[in-house]
């Protein structure tokens, strides 16, 4: 179902937080809440209640059925149907994201293992909070879509192929320190060919390793801080990097094609 772009006013969004509160009471800070089907309803009828929101301007539409396959998928969705605008999108926005939250809050919820509910987590994985350095880009629906439209489909790629519910380690140590890898177009391509799989899209096994010979933390934290000051990582290519890059990191690159 198409539905256009809508906020939260300030009554419905106190009330999906107060829904996401009265379940977070029940379990210790540090654990999930486990909600069900009912509790999934409700969200989704405060998403739908016309009370409780506001049309977005300039308008768009967005697909509440679509199932994302990643946060990838999830922020490419919203930055080809938000406005271009950037002023009414931005994280400040707490209407708009509480509400792109609530429609797709059941893609947002880590499904249980034994199939008895989802987990919830603290509210501002779903609601954006005044600004705060270690919580704004822990929000999953506005750092899916903002990087795609900040820094570009390849840093995206490599920063959003976990499930669209998974808080991303590497957005939480990479993206948000180490501008001087986000900096070099040909240096995030490099990391996507080396530690992404080719098949599945998602981060392969060890590549964000703090001890792993080439991980791809020792790339954007000490390699990249290197060759900068020796090149113009901007202006570097994807086969520059690779020629430029230490033998550890020779194991993460396919096979060169004959």
């Amino acid at each position: 179902m198409v539905l256009k772009i809508c906020e939260f006013t300030e009554e419905g969004i106190q009330k999906f937080g107060a829904l996401i509160e009265q379940e977070r009471q029940k379990v210790d800070s540090r654990q999930p809440s486990i909600v069900d089907a009912t509790f999934l309803n409700e969200v989704k009828n405060l998403a739908h209640d016309s009370g409780l929101t506001q049309p977005m301007s300039p308008e768009g539409e967005i697909d509440e059925t679509l199932a994302f396959a990643s946060r990838f998928d999830l922020g490419d969705h919203l930055n080809r149907n938000l406005p271009a605008d950037l002023s009414g999108v931005q994280y400040s926005n707490v209407g708009l994201w509480a509400w792109i939250s609530a429609v797709y809050m059941e893609q947002l919820l880590e499904p249980r293992k034994k199939k008895d509910g989802h987990n919830l987590w603290s509210a501002y994985r779903y609601i954006p909070i005044p600004y705060q350095k270690f919580r704004y880009y822990r929000h999953l629906a506005f750092v899916s879509f903002w990087l795609h439209r900040r820094i570009g489909e390849d840093a995206a790629r490599f920063f959003l192929s976990q499930p669209a519910y998974v808080h991303s380690d590497t957005v939480e140590q990479m993206y948000t320190q180490d501008r001087d890898f986000l900096a070099s177009k040909g240096m995030v391509q490099a990391a996507v060919e080396m530690y992404l799989d080719p098949v599945s899209g998602r981060m392969k096994r060890n590549a964000l390793g703090k001890k792993t010979p080439g991980s791809a933390r020792r790339l954007a934290t000490i390699i990249a801080k290197q060759l900068q000051m020796t090149y113009d990582l901007h202006s570097l290519s994807k086969a520059e990097v690779f020629n430029l890059l230490p033998d550890e990191f020779s194991n993460w690159r396919a096979p060169e094609q004959g």
